[in-house]
């Protein structure tokens, strides 16, 4: 399946974040909704998600999982990522009427700076 594009061509100063979008049923076990942050586009589609003690007790359908590893703003200060994702975690992340609120991360996503669980 091809990620579907929630927003193209994202901008520093994007807010809200609230989308509506048809995904297919996942093609397996242990698979939940990932959103990815670029700079071409915020995209969603399914991805197995890590093993880990908190989705494996809950409902893996309540989380999203968020990449922001290649986003970047050109021509902005690298702060400007931080900015954008601290506005994101306190407005949420809307799909399809449910709210995702910021969850957490592991300390090797912490390290690598790549994902956040919603």
């Amino acid at each position: 399946m091809s990620p579907i594009i929630l927003r193209a061509n994202p901008s520093a100063e994007d807010d809200p974040w609230i989308f509506t979008a048809r995904l297919p049923p996942p093609k397996r076990p242990g698979m939940g909704m990932h959103v990815s942050f670029t700079p071409e586009a915020i995209k969603l589609d399914w991805t197995l998600f890590p093993s880990n003690r908190i989705l494996h007790s809950d409902d893996p359908s309540k989380f999203i999982l968020a990449s922001f590893d290649s986003l970047r703003f050109p021509d902005k200060p690298p702060s400007t990522n931080r900015e954008y994702k601290l506005r994101l975690f306190k407005a949420g992340f809307h799909l399809n009427g449910v709210e995702y609120r910021f969850y957490g991360h592991s300390n090797s996503q912490l390290v690598r700076g790549s994902y956040s669980e919603f």
